[in-house]
C-alpha cells in the first residue's frame, strides 16, 4: 500500500511510484473522481496546446515554396523508383 500525508493546507505530495506509475510531469492537472466512499485519481489528457513546442529543434518551418519543392522532390523520386 501507497501513502502520503494532507497538510494542514490540505495539501500531499503525490508518492514517486505512483508519479512513475502514471507518467506525471510537473504541473500536470489530475481528475479526481469520487466512487463509493473512494477517490480514483488520474492524469488529465492532453490537448495539441499542451504539445505546442514539444517537436521543437532549433530549426525554423519550412516556407510554402521550400514544402512544395520538398514534394516534388519525393515525386519524382517515387517516380523514378518505378522504372
Amino acid at each position: 500500500m501507497i501513502q502520503s500525508t494532507l497538510t494542514d493546507r490540505w495539501q500531499t505530495t503525490i508518492p514517486a511510484k505512483v508519479r512513475k506509475a502514471l507518467h506525471l510531469k510537473p504541473r500536470q492537472r489530475l481528475i479526481y473522481e469520487l466512487m463509493d466512499g473512494a477517490v480514483l485519481v488520474r492524469p488529465q489528457p492532453e490537448t495539441l496546446k499542451d504539445l505546442y513546442g514539444c517537436l521543437a529543434d532549433g530549426q525554423a518551418a519550412a516556407s510554402k515554396p521550400e514544402e512544395r519543392e520538398a514534394a516534388r522532390r519525393a515525386r519524382v523520386a517515387r517516380y523514378a523508383g518505378r522504372k
